[in-house]
């Protein structure tokens, strides 16, 4: 009997880390394959504050052009109207998810770094269960920098084929997703850096 239980213990450990090894690659399969495709669309309340936070919005921002006193320019009796195409860096995240907190500092470096840029960099909350108010307070205790965005946890999943975490979508300025970073990166303010600086050529 002692050596039937210790075969299944031996057996249940080999299953395990097979498992290990072949759900990472499965993950960067389905990762490969949202890398050029249209963005979905992607849509919540702001954590903190009140609107609605929209990414096709924020990829596309539409302002009207000031001179150097700050006054509108005007052409043919019309305020001229600039279009600024930004690159989307969506974190997917979750309060209970340990190497996501371990990242903050590192998305709240970049969020410093690009934020007078082309550059949107955005938390995507994917809790099971949220909580408006518990979720500010974390970001309060956790200093959280960039804006969260509280959208249809199912939804949101499916659509960006979120299915671990850490999870870091890159969109770039055409609307297509052109990387996706998955599971804990101890360099990644400088991938992300590296991806960012590509598509801003």
């Amino acid at each position: 009997m002692q050596s039937v239980g210790n075969k299944l213990v031996v057996y249940g450990i080999f299953g395990m880390l097979l498992i290990g090894l072949i759900i990472p690659s499965i993950s960067n399969g389905e990762a490969d394959a949202l890398i050029g495709q249209k963005a979905p669309e992607l849509s919540g309340e702001p954590a903190v504050g009140g609107g609605l936070l929209k990414v096709s919005k924020m990829s596309r921002e539409l302002e009207f052009v000031k001179d150097a006193q700050g006054k509108f320019i005007e052409k043919d009796g019309e305020y001229v109207m600039r279009i600024t195409r930004n690159i989307i860096v969506l974190n997917f995240f979750a309060t209970y998810c340990v190497p996501c907190i371990k990242e903050i500092p590192a998305f709240n470096r970049l969020y410093q770094k690009y934020r007078d840029k082309a550059v949107k960099l955005l938390y995507v909350n994917v809790d099971p269960e949220m909580d408006q108010a518990k979720v500010q307070r974390f970001i309060v205790e956790k200093h959280m920098e960039p804006p969260m965005m509280l959208p249809n946890q199912q939804q949101t999943m499916k659509a960006y084929g979120v299915e671990s975490l850490p999870r870091i979508v890159i969109i770039d300025r055409d609307g297509n997703i052109a990387e996706v970073i998955t599971g804990f990166q101890a360099d990644l303010e400088q991938q992300l850096s590296d991806v960012i600086e590509k598509l801003s050529l």
